[in-house]
């Protein structure tokens, strides 16, 4: 399990953590692309993801941060509501996986993996 408080994750994450985040970034990428909509996982990745945020919040518990009004960023991909739904299973996605790469998910019985 990572050791570090939200303010020291949001010090170092651009320096001693990037290669984790990329991970995390592209196993997410890599998992709604097989599932979805290729074009629109795409879509998000580019002109939505490329400008967001991770933030630690303790607890092993991740957030990110979208820029402001990110279906408005799509250039003419898809409808809305289906953009949305992706979006919001990608954030999921992406925050699950900086929960395994930071070493604080857990297995399928609730305990921490090693």
């Amino acid at each position: 399990m990572a050791d570090f408080t939200p303010e020291e994750f949001e010090e170092r994450k651009y320096t001693d953590y990037f290669a984790r985040l990329q991970t995390a970034y592209k196993r997410a990428f890599n998992d709604l692309n097989a599932e979805y909509d290729s074009t629109l996982v795409h879509a998000l990745d580019q002109q939505v993801l490329n400008e967001s945020e991770p933030h630690y919040e303790g607890d092993g518990e991740f957030s990110i941060s979208l820029p402001d009004d990110p279906l408005d960023r799509l250039d003419g991909v898809v409808e809305r509501e289906k953009a949305d739904e992706l979006l919001g299973l990608y954030v999921a996605r992406i925050e699950h996986e900086l929960r395994v790469a930071f070493d604080f998910a857990e297995d399928e019985d609730g305990q921490p993996k090693a």
